[in-house]
């Protein structure tokens, strides 16, 4: 079995760079963009903490994003303890920390830092009736710190501490600065050390318990660590830093994280937590960024409103046209996908303010001589299934630019997918609003241009339930808040100015054509972090599979004895009749149906992975009924009859008797639909499961190339009903050993 696994997996990888050879003939080198893995201690607010996303946020993140983007390279967030950062970085798994981290001369003998970007000044923070003062007063005390941090040092008596020097004096670290804070609460300790920025926040939210004093004893610089000797990485860093100085970018993030609010938590957050919902194949709008998730600046957006009115935000992502009708049935709480506010949809739903002037663009190869919109009647044209571009491009009696019947509009789900028939012949263009139009242009350069249409302007607005008017008023007021203090201009600037998209196109100038086929590999797969992808996609495959067959299989067994009575009884029972009708509905209707049904109307567009579970679940155990009762059937009744004589009773029979038999003459048919219900499960993502399908699309979405992801899609679920094969041979070669003694 070992020799024919690894038999396939050569012939797989033969077979990937033989079609990889046709499809990219050219081997020219291609400039791949970088990544940096940088690392930080996501428990120091506002520079840094765990954000509404469940992602580490704050000034520092934001401060070596803006760097990344100016010298054209994507930043990966590694979130570890701060004792752990300095140790990665000399063992080369980080490329860099910024951690609200001073420049001390003990860590400059192992790492080289950057140019400073901040000055901090330790603060102590006490309880509202203390006597502490100042640094000095601490001797003798016992003082809470964040393990590693300055303030341990400062605090930990020795021959070099010329304020602390009483050696009684009790230093109790503690792996995160709240957890220090906690305990100077509950008593624990008399006085907390910590940097201003986090100390003034921590006071913040403890107005009435807590208060604040500054020492001066120690002020320090805040800077950015690389590997020691990693001068490129120092000297990229350094350019960054001094650029977004210089363009007013780094004033603008100060102005945002430290002089403002934008912490981990607001101090009047609510607690309360809003399902929003988006389809995250818009960019920039909304995509799927690096790690996974959905990203863009709609995004941005509804949490920079959920931070300035004390919201929680959880994203759901799912097809467009699923999010007015989950809205409307309560499964969500708002929707945010760059959605136009139309008269239709205002029947179904209540919208906010409009937050963006859209236009729609047609996007056309470049030898192209469509010039307009009229252009296009008789014509190819693709659009993203219920946008405005497919209500724009039907025609119909109310449509007075399409007016030819003959014109075929091609419905994708996705604006990727009508750009990649666009270039491959499959439409004649494209109609889509003006900023996703731009995006796809800049990353297919060489192939395809862009022209607006003036025909259709139009507002996006974030949609809330007909008649919630709480949820309405907040995000209103929220909107205007972050209108009003500068927040939504920034995010204009960074994603829709800036391009914030999901490839980094500056770097991406060749054409696929002209790019190796192993630089295309690289390009795919690795550095838009493909791989992860699909290697989180596989798991929730697999797992969606094993415990949908487990219930299938459970299933199967009950509704075939249900089914048997009639076989027994020589008539119809009422058992049989609700077997029967199971299985009737369930091979009756699709099971992309049922899988919706079971999503959007019974969990009500929640917990889509127990939806989809228990869809294919219950469709499989229908087919596996129907073997198991062909596999009981197939049995000899002289078996039955023979167990009787022997004083046996009926359910001891078919125990002992007939379903060993049955069974074994089952196994084909049962793996056979085994294998079905794993290649059935590639329609998971219409519910918002990102399945081993799902993340294929998500790297067509990206990088604009099918063949690649989708090619290794189908070989990774080759590989696994080959090994599915394999299991299931193994088994029935096992259950046959005793036909051949």
């Amino acid at each position: 079995m070992k020799k024919s696994v690894k038999r396939l997996l050569a012939m797989c990888l033969a077979c990937l760079l033989v079609a990889g050879g046709v499809f990219f003939p050219t081997a020219s080198k291609a400039q791949a963009t970088d990544v940096l893995t940088v690392g930080t201690n996501a428990e120091f607010p506002p520079f840094e903490y765990i954000g509404n996303d469940g992602q580490p946020d704050g000034f520092d993140m934001a401060v070596i994003k803006a760097i990344g983007k100016e010298e054209g390279f994507e930043v990966k967030i590694s979130n570890m303890e701060f004792k752990s950062l300095v140790a990665s970085l000399s063992t080369g798994s980080l490329d860099a920390v910024i951690a609200g981290m001073t420049v001390t001369e003990d860590r400059q003998k192992s790492v080289d830092f950057s140019d400073s970007y901040y000055t901090a000044t330790q603060c102590i923070i006490v309880k509202k009736d203390s006597d502490v003062t100042k640094l000095a007063d601490l001797n003798g005390k016992k003082i809470g710190v964040q393990e590693g941090t300055t303030g341990d040092l400062l605090c930990t008596p020795g021959e070099d501490n010329e304020v602390i020097t009483d050696s009684k004096t009790d230093v109790q670290r503690f792996k995160k600065g709240t957890d220090a804070v906690v305990a100077l609460n509950n008593g624990g300790v008399d006085a907390v050390v910590i940097d201003q920025n986090p100390a003034e926040n921590f006071v913040s939210k403890n107005p009435d318990t807590l208060k604040l004093m500054q020492d001066d004893t120690s002020t320090e610089q805040y800077a950015i660590a690389v590997q020691k000797g990693d001068t490129e990485t120092l000297n990229k860093i350094n350019d960054g830093l001094k650029k977004i100085k210089e363009n007013g970018t780094f004033d603008k993030l100060v102005a945002q994280y430290i002089g403002g609010s934008n912490t981990q938590e607001t101090a009047n957050n609510t607690g309360k937590t809003l399902n929003i919902g988006t389809n995250a194949e818009f960019p920039p709008f909304e995509y799927i960024g690096n790690d996974g998730e959905p990203e863009g600046f709609d995004m941005a957006v509804i949490k920079a409103i959920g931070k300035a009115e004390g919201f929680n935000v959880k994203i759901t992502n799912m097809e467009f046209k699923s999010l007015v009708a989950s809205l409307a049935t309560g499964s969500l709480d708002a929707v945010i996908a760059g959605m136009t506010d139309t008269p239709d949809r205002r029947q179904s739903v209540d919208f906010s303010d409009s937050y963006y002037t859209a236009t729609q663009c047609i996007v056309v190869k470049k030898d192209s001589t469509i010039t307009k919109l009229a252009d296009l009647n008789g014509k190819k044209i693709g659009v993203q299934e219920g946008t405005t571009g497919d209500l724009l491009c039907t025609p119909g009696d109310d449509n007075d630019v399409i007016t030819d019947s003959k014109t075929d509009v091609q419905r994708f789900k996705k604006g990727t997918d009508a750009v990649v028939a666009l270039k491959n012949g499959g439409v004649d263009a494209v109609v889509i609003d003006q900023n996703p139009a731009q995006n796809f242009v800049a990353n297919n350069k060489d192939a395809l241009k862009m022209m607006e249409d003036n025909t259709s302007t139009e507002q996006y607005a974030i949609a809330v339930k007909k008649g919630d008017t709480e949820t309405l008023q907040m995000i209103n007021d929220g909107l205007k808040k972050i209108k009003e203090d500068g927040t939504f201009d920034q995010l204009v600037d960074q994603y829709i100015n800036g391009s914030a998209a999901t490839v980094d196109t500056e770097n991406q100038d060749d054409a696929a054509a002209n790019k190796g086929f192993v630089e295309n590999l690289k390009y795919v797969f690795v550095d838009t972090n493909g791989y992860m992808l699909m290697v989180k996609g596989l798991g929730v495959t697999i797992g969606i599979s094993l415990c949908a067959g487990i219930i299938g299989i459970v299933l199967g067994f009950i509704i075939a004895l249900m089914k048997l009575t009639e076989v027994r009884r020589k008539k119809k029972t009422i058992w049989s009749r609700i077997a029967g009708v199971y299985i009737d509905i369930l091979r009756g209707t699709p099971s992309m149906v049922q899988l919706l049904i079971m999503f959007m109307v019974i969990f009500r567009s929640r917990y889509a992975v127990v939806a989809a579970i228990l869809a294919f679940g219950i469709n499989s155990g229908a087919y596996v009924a129907e073997n198991i009762r062909a596999g009981i059937l197939a049995v000899d009744n002289g078996q039955m009859e023979g167990g009787r004589s022997l004083g046996f009773t009926y359910g001891e029979t078919m125990r002992y008797i007939i379903l060993p038999q049955a069974i074994k003459n089952v196994i084909p048919a049962l793996g056979n639909e085994m294998i079905t219900l794993v290649k059935e499960t590639s329609i998971v993502g219409y519910v918002a499961i990102v399945d081993l399908t799902k993340a294929g699309d998500f790297i067509v979405s990206r990088t604009y190339q099918a063949f690649l992801p989708l090619i290794a899609v189908a070989i990774i679920y080759y590989i696994l009903v080959k090994l599915m094969t394999f299991g299931l041979a193994a088994i029935e070669r096992r259950l046959r050993q005793s036909d051949n003694r």
